[in-house]
This record gives C-alpha cells, structure tokens and sequence, in this order.
C-alpha cells in the first residue's frame, strides 16, 4: 500500500520539479496570470516603423516592413509571451512571423510584406495608384495603437531604344503620369557597349531611390517598361551576378525588344556606322555565350515579365521578340501591311516614323501596359 502511494507523489514531485525549472527563468505562467488579472486597456504597446522617415511604402510583395513592437505594464515591466495582432486595411499582407509572440524582454519584431493594393474603387473602374492605409497593432489587456499613412504602387522607369532619347517614351510617360503613377525616363548613351548602358540604368535607379526617399516614399522594387535595345538593356542588368546585390526591380515589360537579336543589326552598324549594332545580330557572343552564362539563360526567374511586340516590325521579326522558350506569352500587334524590306528598316531609321516605333504611341499598348502594372505577371520558367 505504501509502494502504491509513493508512485504517484513521486511523479507529482518529479512534475513540480519540471514546472519550476521552466516556470523560474521564463516566468510564463506568472505572466498569464498577471495578464489575467490585470484591468482591461491596462498595459502599454509600443512600436516603430523601419525604415524611418517615410509617410509612403510602395507594396511589390518583397520590400520589408519591420515593426519593433514593445508591450509594459503601467510600471514599465516587461510583458513577455503576449501575442501579437497586425491589422493593415486595403491591402493583403505577408507576415513573418505568422504568430508573433513578445520575447522576455517585452518585444517583438514582425516583418510585413504588403502584396497588393484594393486600388479600385466600387466601380471596379477608379484606380488610384496611391491609396491611404491604416496599420492596427493588438494586445490582450492593451490599448490598441495605429499608424496611419499611403501604400503605393512602385515607381515605373521607361527605358528607351537604339539611337533614341527619352522623349520617345513622352506619350506613355505621360499616359501613367496621368493614372497617378511616379513615373521617371532614363536617357543614356546607346553608341557605347552593354556594361555602360546597365551601369547607366544601375546609376539611374540608385537616383531615383533617392530621389523617392526625398518625398517621403520608400520604394524597394521598381517596374520598369523598355522599348527595343533598352530591354537588352534591362535585361543584361537583372541577369547579371551582381544584380543578386540589388534585387531593385520588380516587374519587366518589354516592348519590340529583339530577345534574339535581329538579322538587319550587321547591314544597320555598316550603313548607320555604328559598329555597336552587330552585337545585336542573332550569331553574336551576346546570345551565344554572354546571355547563356548570365542568371537563368538572361532572363531573370525572379522577376515578374511581361513581352509585346509587332507582327510586322521593320527592324525586330516577330520570332527574335518572343519569350516562349522562358514559358512568357507574347502580347503580338500589327500596324500597317507593308512587308520588311532592307530598304525600309534604313529608311525609316532616317526619317524616324519606323513601325518600330510606332507602338510608342499607340493608345492600345498604353492600357495593356497599365494592365500589367496593375496586375500579378507570370515569372519566366528557370531554364537550366
């Protein structure tokens, strides 16, 4: 009879030693029971916004948001084990982690990625590409605290094409300018070789990072939208090693880029004397070694992409401006009926009026181009 009563004090010695072995140091069911007992709106949240010193933060569903959260009670003590609940209002958000939890020391940090903005109105049809937000935190027994201040959509850079400035790309610039959008337009040289021109956009996009943080507005990605040479451009930017390091674009939407280089750039660099051209040309070292070596075959995997192009451009045959061998679907058009001809693509080099420039200008490739800034695009396929 007496082994029988031992048994059971034994085990509920060795269950007391365990519970304060971990109640000691933790303190955790002190602290639920403080919590229990305490009044209501009695403890004390805390939180900080990082980065600093922005009203604005551009949600692309990859640029943090930390939250330092710090919960006390009316003396200043520490509320450890308390959960944690964000609350953000038009848009859906990503948080790390799911659960978040005060620490020994009161304090939590919670990572928001902000996905996607409820940027229309009732209608469906009044898009606002900036819009005001709400971020609520909560706590059992504490007061809720607020932040109020704008979500907005990243910032377009236009990028223009051979031989072009950015006055080319005036009438989409304007277009989006007009939809609420920041938009800016890289000018740079294009008789140099492709290093410069992507430490040209590198230059550019670190500008108008600051630029941005001037007014308040903290953009990590951009989208940018490149006509021609100036998607080569983007192109060898994002898919270069170094880029790993930046990770500052988010979407890409090409527009008569030559993907695979174009059959008329050896006849162009010799009638134009611009020996550039022939890296342009479909044999060159650039698509059969430089883009095969770079991430993903030249095409980055981890940005989003969109491809128009134009049935019958003079300059860029519909074959060498798809993206179908990276699973991206192409956005084809047709302007006129005239066929290629050498004749052409040198002609309207000089007077300046190409098909290939045309779709710069044509009202129907502006609202695609809004389409896909304001909607998830697929990713290019990882091709080994």
């Amino acid at each position: 009879m007496k082994r029988t009563c031992k048994k059971p004090l034994l085990v509920l010695i060795i269950c007391l030693v365990i519970f304060s072995a971990m109640e000691i140091p933790s303190g955790f069911f002190r602290t639920k029971l403080f919590l229990l007992l305490a009044p209501d709106d009695s403890l004390v949240m805390h939180f900080s916004i990082y980065p600093e010193g922005y009203t604005t933060f551009c949600a692309d569903g990859v640029s943090p948001i930390l939250l330092d959260v710090s919960l006390f009670d009316s003396n200043q003590n520490p509320i450890p084990f308390s959960s944690i609940h964000v609350r953000l209002n038009n848009s859906s958000v990503r948080m790390k982690p799911s659960h978040p939890i005060t620490d020994k020391d009161g304090r939590a940090i919670i990572t928001l990625f902000p996905e996607e903005l409820n940027q229309f109105g009732e209608d469906g049809e009044d898009f606002h590409s900036e819009i005001s937000v709400c971020l609520e935190l909560n706590a059992y027994k504490a007061t809720p605290v607020r932040w109020e201040g704008r979500m907005a959509t990243p910032p377009v850079v236009l990028i223009h094409g051979f031989q072009d400035t950015s006055e080319a790309m005036v009438p989409l610039h304007n277009y989006l300018l007009d939809k609420g959008f920041q938009v800016y337009s890289l000018d740079y040289a294009t008789d140099t070789d492709l290093e410069t021109m992507s430490d040209a956009l590198d230059k550019f996009l670190a500008s108008t990072t600051l630029d941005l943080k001037e007014k308040g507005i903290h953009a990590g990605r951009m989208d940018l939208v490149a006509h021609s040479l100036g998607g080569i451009v983007a192109r060898f930017y994002t898919s270069q090693t170094t880029y790993l390091q930046k990770q500052n674009v988010h979407k890409l939407i090409f527009i008569n880029v030559p993907h695979f280089g174009t059959p008329w750039a050896e006849a162009g660099a010799a009638l134009l004397n611009t020996p550039f051209l022939t890296e342009l040309y479909p044999t060159s070292e650039l698509y059969t070694s430089v883009f095969p070596n770079f991430i993903n075959r030249g095409l980055n995997q981890n940005i989003q992409t969109a491809n128009i192009a134009l049935e019958n451009d003079e300059v860029v045959p519909l074959p060498s401006s798809t993206l179908s061998s990276w699973g991206i679907d192409t956005k084809v058009y047709r302007i006129g009926s005239e066929p290629l001809s050498l004749e052409s693509v040198i002609s309207n080099q000089v007077t300046g009026v190409s098909r290939h420039r045309q779709l710069l200008f044509y009202t129907p490739v502006f609202e695609e181009i809004f389409d896909y800034l304001t909607n998830s695009l697929p990713y290019p396929q990882k091709k080994k």
